[in-house]
C-alpha cells in the first residue's frame, strides 16, 4: 500500500491534529493577550504615560488616584520612594509602587531588603519590616503606613518643606479639634495633619485681639455665641492684610459674623436647606441633609464632576448685593432644583412655602478674595464658606467628596493650588449577605443538583455509545 504526502495530508487523523493544534494556538494566544492587558507594562510616548492595565473595579482600586498622579507628573525635582522588607515580601506593595514611575521621569523606586543591605537599613533608621521612605534634596519622610495615600502624603511632606498653621477659632461653642465624638473634628485635624499643616486652636477674648502673623488660615468652625466687637474687627483686619478664613455655617450662625461676610460679598442670613429630590436617600440620608452636585468652574472644585457632597442642617447663600470694594464671591457649589430653604429654622412640619422660603437651587459653598483697592496687588485676602459645620465632622467627613471639598479649600486658601484634587477612596466593602434559605440553597446546588446532573450526562453518553 503506497503512502505519499498528500494521503497524510488529507487523512483524517492529519485534520483532527492539525484542528487540535489550532485549538491549543488559539487558546495560547488568548492566554498571552489577556495576561498582557492584566500586566502592567509601562510606557512612556513623548509627554504621556501609559500603563496597559485595565482596571475594572467600581472605585479604580488599582489605580492611582487623581490626587497622586497630578503630583507626581508636575515634580519638577527628582524623588526616591525605598520600600524595606524581606525580599519574598516585595509583592505585597509591588503593583502599587511601580505605578508611580509611570507617571514621571522624576520618580524612582528601591526595594531594599533590610537584612541583605544592612546599610542602607541603617541610613534610614528602619528598625521593621514593611517601611516606605521618601527621599528627596536631603530630606526624608516616613510614611505613616503603606497605603496609597499614606506615601503620596509622605512625598507632599517633602516637597512641602515649610510647615503651614491652621488656627481653629475657640470660645463662641465651636467644634473641638481633638473630640473624637460624632461630632467632633478629630478627624478633620488628622487630614491636615497628614498633609503637613500644624493644628492650633487660638482665642480672641483678650484685651487687644489679632490674629497670629505666623497663622496661614483661621477656620472658624460653627460658633454658637456672638463674638465681641473686637474680635470681629480682629477678623476684618486679617483679611484686608491678605489673611486666609474658612466658615463653616448653622443655621443660628451669630448676627455680627453673619454681617461681617456680607461686607466680603457672601450674603449668608441664617436659613435651613431643605432637599426633598431623594437622592440623598440613596446614600441613606433624610430632606435635612441636602447633597451638593453641581459645582461651579472654580479652583477648588474643578475636579469634583460627579461627586457627592453631604451638607447636615446647612445653611444656603448668596452673593451679596454691594459688596465693599474690592470683595469678590463666587457660588461654587448647589444643590438640586428639589430643593429650598427656609427661614424658619424652627419649623415642626417641612413644607415649601411659595414666596417665602428661597427656591432651589441654592448654594451651599462659597469661595471670595478681597483686595484693598490701595493695598499692593501681591495682598489678597482668600475666604471660603461652607454651609454646614457638620460637613467635616468625625461622622461625615468620609462621606463620598466631602474630604475631597475640605481639605480643597484649605490648599486654595493656604495658595497650594497643586494640592487640589480627588484623593484616593478606601476600598469598598462589599460582603455577600445569604439568608439561611438562600445558604440551604446553594448547598443542595453544589452538593445535589449538580453532581446529579452530572451523572445523568455521563449515564446519557453511556447509552448512546451503547447503543
Amino acid at each position: 500500500m503506497n503512502w505519499g504526502w498528500k494521503d497524510f495530508l488529507t487523512s483524517r487523523q492529519t485534520k483532527y491534529g492539525l484542528n487540535t493544534a489550532l485549538y491549543i494556538l488559539a487558546a495560547v494566544a488568548i492566554v498571552v493577550i489577556l495576561n498582557l492587558i492584566a500586566v502592567r507594562i509601562p510606557t512612556r510616548i513623548g509627554k504621556f504615560n501609559t500603563n496597559w492595565q485595565w482596571d475594572l473595579t467600581s472605585n479604580q482600586r488599582y489605580s492611582l488616584s487623581q490626587e497622586t498622579v497630578q503630583i507626581l507628573s508636575n515634580l519638577n525635582q527628582d524623588i526616591e520612594i525605598l520600600y524595606f522588607d524581606r525580599q519574598d515580601q516585595f509583592g505585597n506593595l509591588r503593583d502599587l509602587l511601580d505605578q508611580f514611575p509611570v507617571q514621571s521621569r522624576h520618580v524612582k523606586v528601591t526595594y531594599v531588603d533590610p537584612d541583605r543591605e544592612p546599610n542602607q537599613a541603617n541610613q534610614y533608621s528602619v528598625k521593621t519590616y514593611g517601611e516606605v521612605i521618601v527621599a528627596a534634596a536631603g530630606k526624608t519622610d516616613r510614611a505613616k503606613g503603606t497605603k496609597e495615600e499614606d506615601i503620596i502624603n509622605s512625598v507632599i511632606r517633602v516637597l512641602h518643606g515649610e510647615t503651614k498653621t491652621v488656627y481653629f477659632l475657640q470660645g463662641h461653642g465651636e467644634r473641638q479639634m481633638d473630640s473624637t465624638e460624632r461630632l467632633g473634628y478629630s478627624e478633620a485635624k488628622k487630614a491636615l495633619e497628614e498633609v503637613s499643616y500644624k493644628v492650633e486652636t487660638l482665642s480672641l477674648l483678650q484685651e487687644k485681639p489679632e490674629v497670629p502673623l505666623g497663622a496661614s488660615i483661621l477656620v472658624i468652625a460653627g460658633p454658637q455665641k456672638e463674638l465681641l466687637d473686637s474680635e470681629i474687627e480682629a477678623i476684618r483686619t486679617y483679611l484686608k492684610q491678605g489673611g486666609r478664613v474658612l466658615l463653616l455655617l448653622t443655621p443660628m450662625t451669630p448676627p455680627k459674623v453673619v454681617s461681617l461676610f456680607k461686607e466680603f460679598g457672601a450674603d449668608i442670613s441664617n436659613n435651613l436647606v431643605v432637599d426633598v429630590s431623594g437622592i440623598g436617600r440613596l446614600f441613606g440620608t433624610d430632606e435635612l441633609m441636602p447633597l451638593a452636585l453641581q459645582y461651579e468652574d472654580h479652583p477648588i472644585t474643578k475636579d469634583m464632576a460627579n461627586t457627592a457632597t453631604m451638607f447636615p442642617f446647612a445653611n444656603s447663600m448668596k452673593e451679596t448685593a454691594e459688596p465693599a470694594p474690592g470683595a469678590a464671591f463666587q457660588l461654587i457649589a448647589k444643590t438640586t432644583t428639589q430643593s429650598w430653604a427656609t427661614k424658619d429654622v424652627n419649623a415642626k412640619e417641612v413644607s415649601f412655602r411659595k414666596g417665602t422660603d428661597i427656591e432651589g437651587p441654592v448654594a451651599l459653598a462659597g469661595a471670595g478674595t478681597y483686595h484693598d483697592p490701595s493695598a499692593p496687588m501681591a495682598i489678597q485676602g482668600r475666604y471660603v464658606v461652607l454651609g454646614s459645620a457638620d460637613i467635616i465632622s468625625n461622622a461625615i467627613l468620609s462621606f463620598n467628596g466631602n474630604r475631597d471639598l475640605f481639605l480643597n479649600s484649605i490648599a486654595w486658601l493656604a495658595s497650594q493650588e497643586d494640592l487640589i484634587s480627588v484623593r484616593p477612596k478606601d476600598p469598598d466593602d462589599r460582603p455577600v449577605q445569604l439568608t439561611p434559605e438562600q445558604l440551604r440553597a446553594v448547598k443542595y446546588f453544589a452538593l445535589v443538583l449538580m453532581p446529579l446532573v452530572i451523572v445523568a450526562g455521563g449515564l446519557g453518553v453511556w447509552w448512546k455509545r451503547r447503543g
